[in-house]
This record gives C-alpha cells, structure tokens and sequence, in this order.
C-alpha cells in the first residue's frame, strides 16, 4: 500500500470518528482529550523495516517517543481533582533533617535552584490508573540529584530510608529506601518540559524516582527526614482495617493502552468498579483496507521488547510495530496495520512484555495488594465495511 492512501484511510477513518464521539476526559480536571492523546505514528515510519535493524540504527532513525505537555499531564492530588495549595517561591523552604549530621532548616527556592541542574524524560502512572485509563504522561523534567541535597546535611550510617512530607496543607508523606534515594536518577525537580514546574504539578519542588507509580513521587515538598525504620506514608498505609494495601515497593508494571480504535466510556471512572456506560466505536470502509491500530506501551526501569495485538479478543496475535526508540522509563508508540473484515462487532487486545520477558498477565495478578494495573487492555469495536 502506498503512504498517501494509508494515511488518506487514517485520516479519514481515524479522525473523523474521534470527532463524533469524542467524550470529555476527567482527568483530575486537566485538558486531556482523546484527540489529544498520541498520535497515530508517521506512516514513514511504518513503511521501515525495524525487524531487520540494529539497536544503533532504531536509535538512529526512530523518533523519541512523544511528550506530553504540562496541560495535557494528569493530576492527582489526595485533597481533589482542584487542589493548588499555590506556594510561593519568597516564603518556601525546604528541611532536611533526622539522621543526618548537619540538618538544614531553611534551604530557599534560590539555594536549591542554584544547584547542579540535570534533566531527564520519565513516563509517569498514576498507581491508581485503570487499565486503558488516562492517568499516565510523559515529560521532561529538569532538577538536581536528591543525593546532592542528602549529600550537604551529610547521611548516619543508621539511617535506611528518605520521608517525605508535602507542604501542610496538603499532608501527604510517603518514603523510599536510602538506596533507591542515591542512585543518579532520582532528582527533586523544579522544570517540567523547561518550564518552571506548574503549581498543581508540585511546584516549588516534587521527587522524580523513576522506575515507580506517580505515589511514590511526592509533590510539594517542605521536608526530607532521614529514618531508620520503615515507614508507610498516606497511601501505603490504606485501605485502613483492611488485611490489603496500597503497595510500599509502587514498582511500575509492563502494561500498554489502545487509543485508535478510541476506548469509549465514562473516562472518570474505573469501568472495572461498574457504573460505567460503554459506547461501541464504528469503523467503516471498503473491507481489506488498511486501519491503523496503535497505542502506547510502557515497562518502568526496563525496555519494551514487544506489543502483540489481537483483533478476537486474544484468541490469535499477531506482532505490532514499535514506531518509536526503545528507552527505559519511557513509553513507546506502537502501531498495527488491520485490514478492516466482514461486518460484525470485534475485540481487539493489547498486551507488552519487557526486556526481562515478563508479559501483561490476561488479568490483573495480586488480588490481595493494590499494586499498579496490569491486565490485558480490550477495546470491542463495530465494523460496518463495503465491498470495493
């Protein structure tokens, strides 16, 4: 098929049904739509051959995967989808006690923003996020090492873990393991995609860990204690009386999403939980013409090695293309070319496996540990096709 007609088909097909059906996205209030979400990828890229490529020259010839901007990011906040506590650089300080030699007490906006600057791309998750949910974004985020800040007020050998304490009016407080703390990737960020950080997405100060669910990376931070036992912050110690719990690890799971054909539901809402109205989407064009099935995958600290799709609800799979560079801690693009069947309604299922060969499970493992989603995203269609 030549690239004009197939991007004539996405065009025409992809686009046009985004338009009529499109609902509003929740989101924690922010400005995600699905006409917003990745895009479908360049059709150059998919006449490319990637199987028979080098890592060296996907690197070379792939795009990065796609950022999200600071509008379009999800929101989370314990206190509500409007919570901005709206701190102001002048009056903020950061405390960094607890096991430490010398604790600091009023670090300012200019003593921390004064240090060496270092900046990274991190796929964030909320742990909370249904599977196919909106709650996940991609973004640049710029700060220093937490080591650095650890580093001036000097760590015991006793202590083994880092608390975190947002800004009082907000509460929350979460830890991470000393360990986890000092590697070169964890920084306390006040960029996001070379901006100064939002408001409602931390500012003065939140913690970038990578390779975790968005719990784990406080926002609004005032203090950092030094401890030497465990400790479990506001969602790890939830549900309370209850024999489960939010997970304290919050590692981030291999999962994908399927955004064309669009999943279309009450997006505010978990449709696992019920209540949710589903809406079938309907393809249509001349059966055998190509549509363009593509979404997102992810897997933490490793790569995603593969995306499989099924158009019989997983019955049969066949391998999608990854359509942009493979790195770790960032999501890829992936695309599939399904030539459009018979009339009849479909189910088409995504699954991802990472570099270590861990595949999403059908369903979601871990029954007794809320611990990030990872079952298999489906997404059942319409087709209503016409002989050529």
């Amino acid at each position: 098929m030549n690239r004009s007609t197939r991007r004539q088909f996405l065009k025409s097909s992809g686009a046009a049904i985004a338009t009529a059906i499109l609902p509003t996205w929740g989101c924690d209030g922010n400005e995600v739509r699905f006409k917003s979400m990745p895009t479908g990828p360049d059709m150059d890229v998919m006449d490319m051959d990637v199987e028979e490529m080098s890592v060296e020259e996907m690197a070379d010839m792939l795009p990065l995967p796609p950022i999200t901007s600071n509008a379009r990011h999800y929101l989370q906040s314990i206190n509500g989808k409007n919570y901005d506590p709206k701190i102001s650089a002048n009056s903020w300080r950061l405390a960094v006690d607890g096991l430490v030699d010398q604790p600091l007490t009023g670090l300012t906006y200019a003593d921390i923003t004064a240090l060496p600057m270092q900046r990274q791309v991190l796929t964030m998750q909320c742990i909370g996020n249904w599977i196919g949910g909106p709650l996940v974004g991609n973004a640049e985020w710029g700060g220093t090492l937490l080591s650095n800040v650890l580093d001036m007020a000097g760590i015991k050998s006793e202590a083994i873990r880092v608390k975190f304490y947002s800004d009082s009016s907000d509460g929350y407080t979460t830890s991470i393991p000393l360990e986890r703390a000092l590697r070169d990737e964890v920084i306390l960020a006040w960029e996001m995609n070379g901006e100064p950080l939002p408001s409602k997405h931390g500012f003065p100060l939140r913690l970038i860990n990578p390779g975790h669910y968005g719990q784990k990376m406080p926002k609004w931070i005032t203090r950092i204690e030094l401890i030497d036992e465990e400790y479990l912050g506001y969602w790890e110690s939830k549900p309370e009386n209850k024999p489960f719990k939010w997970s304290d690890e919050a590692v981030a799971t291999v999962n994908s999403r399927i955004d064309a054909p669009l999943s279309v539901w009450d997006d505010v809402k978990d449709p696992a939980n019920g209540g949710v109205s589903v809406v079938l989407q309907t393809l249509r064009g001349v059966e055998g013409s190509p549509f363009i099935i593509h979404g997102i995958a992810m897997a933490g600290e490793r790569t995603v090695e593969s995306v499989r799709v099924s158009t019989n609800g997983g019955r049969a799979w066949h391998e999608a293309q990854i359509t942009t560079q493979r790195l770790p801690n960032i999501w890829v693009t992936w695309a599939y070319e399904w030539a459009l069947p018979a009339s009849g309604e479909y189910e088409i299922v995504a699954r991802a496996t990472d570099s270590e060969g861990d595949s999403q499970p059908r369903t979601d493992a871990g029954a007794d540990l809320y611990d990030g989603r990872t079952g298999w995203h489906r997404v059942k269609v319409k087709v209503a096709s016409r002989t050529g």
